[in-house]
């Protein structure tokens, strides 16, 4: 894909800081998403060109039981995947749409709901990305969200609770894997939010973002199809870990065994191995 500044408004970025989502033109080429579809056939087949630095992850997480399948960190596996992770486009559409002068690579994840079938609830449990990135000082991260082919709203499709992001209460919405979306919709109800539920049904090549405070899931994939999508989850160069307050509970992330230390022995969230940077503004002077 060649170098080029995006086609992005300063409507577009007023939209994104105003809902806490933004959802692009076709912007990804087939050949290119050909190739991370063949890499994550690969991944399937137990193929690795290297392993994580720490054995952490089974091949599959989730719960596959009820169709909803999950890998981490591919990227840090596969070389194609790395390839396509450090792609100029997306890393300087998150820089604009955050507003920050450095992207670098946070973690990445494949969600895979299975086809329809007697015993498939892949629900994904309405969340924020904020309440699984408590290690981290900021709060200007977000996640581009790919999917690897045309995603309607039966397909089960990214759905987001519009400006959410700018709500209080949320950051311990640790729920990606309960599928009840009705009970934490009461739960959040009951703190005196109203959702406003927004499914967004993506054409293959198009990509959302979506900020880190922002609530969102999915609903099952009711098709014959799988529905396979890529997040990539970026942080900002300000990012750094963050230790807990004294009465709090220690909060892990799986960073924190990849990482490399800083001096003072805290996760480097630098570290150029498992969170390179994909754009940075001085780079492009």
């Amino acid at each position: 894909m060649q170098r080029h500044r995006p086609n992005i408004t300063e409507e577009d970025v007023a939209f994104y800081r105003a809902h806490g989502w933004w959802v692009s033109d076709v912007i990804l080429p087939d050949e290119l998403l050909d190739d991370l579809a063949y890499a994550i056939d690969r991944y399937a087949a137990g193929e690795r060109d290297r392993p994580l630095p720490q054995p952490l992850l089974p091949q599959w997480a989730g719960a596959p039981e009820r169709g909803l399948r999950q890998a981490d960190y591919l990227s840090l596996q596969l070389d194609s995947v790395m390839d396509f992770v450090r792609t100029p486009l997306l890393p300087l559409l998150a820089s604009t749409l955050s507003g920050t002068d450095e992207i670098r690579l946070f973690h990445d994840q494949l969600i895979w709901k299975d086809p329809d079938g007697q015993t498939t609830r892949s629900t994904v449990g309405w969340h924020t990305d904020r309440a699984y990135w408590k290690t981290c000082t900021s709060e200007k991260m977000l996640t581009a969200w790919v999917p690897l082919q045309d995603t309607s709203e039966e397909m089960g499709t990214l759905a987001v609770w519009d400006a959410s992001h700018l709500w209080s209460g949320t950051d311990d919405l640790h729920t990606f894997n309960e599928p009840e979306l009705d009970i934490i919709e009461s739960r959040v109800r009951a703190s005196n939010h109203t959702p406003n539920i927004m499914l967004l049904p993506l054409r293959r090549g198009q990509v959302s973002f979506h900020h880190c405070r922002l609530v969102h899931g999915s609903y099952p994939n009711r098709t014959g199809r799988p529905r396979i999508a890529f997040a990539i989850h970026y942080q900002d160069g300000e990012n750094r870990h963050i230790a807990p307050r004294a009465s709090e509970k220690s909060p892990v992330h799986l960073n924190d065994m990849l990482c490399r230390s800083c001096p003072d022995g805290t996760p480097d969230y630098a570290d150029p191995e498992v969170c390179p940077v994909l754009f940075s503004t001085s780079r492009q002077a």
